[in-house]
């Protein structure tokens, strides 16, 4: 199993609850294997004011996935692989996966309030994750690391 994700970098508070997680889930599922993106920071300015500011955008996480998905496709490593996103980006990798491996089935797991209806179209299936299963797929309130850290759950996570 894999997670792909990018690490936050213009909020501290947000990219340290993430690393809380990230080395919660790491501990917690030692089999779930974390890949990272990035985020690369770009400028904007308004056109009429002139007012400049920074974004972050995330680069490589649709990437990686589409890349994961071919290559495990190749390596046969699956016959049917759940992909939990919305992310219409992942409609090529998974039409062509799909064209040189016609007997892999491919299915989407919408999160709560998302939904794509091109991805729902190149996928063999799709379900919805409602958010009482987010609930009860949570990591317990505390896991301790390695180095005794404990890192607990957020309590609005509830």
């Amino acid at each position: 199993m894999r997670y792909f994700t990018a690490r936050v970098r213009n909020d501290v508070a947000g990219g340290q609850r993430q690393s809380d997680y990230l080395d919660a889930l790491n501990v917690h599922s030692p089999l779930v294997e974390i890949k990272d993106g990035r985020f690369q920071e770009k400028d904007r300015r308004c056109r009429v004011c002139g007012s400049a500011w920074k974004v972050f955008e995330e680069k490589e996480t649709d990437v990686n996935i589409a890349v994961a998905l071919l290559a495990d496709a190749v390596r046969d490593r699956f016959d049917t692989a759940l992909m939990i996103s919305a992310d219409s980006d992942l409609c090529p990798a998974v039409r062509e996966t799909k064209s040189l491996f016609p007997a892999k089935r491919i299915i989407a797991a919408f999160p709560p309030s998302r939904y794509s209806a091109e991805l729902k179209r190149a996928v063999d299936g799709f379900v919805f994750i409602g958010d009482d299963k987010i609930r009860g797929a949570q990591l317990p309130y505390e896991v301790v690391t390695k180095a005794g850290i404990v890192l607990r759950r957020p309590k609005y996570w509830s």
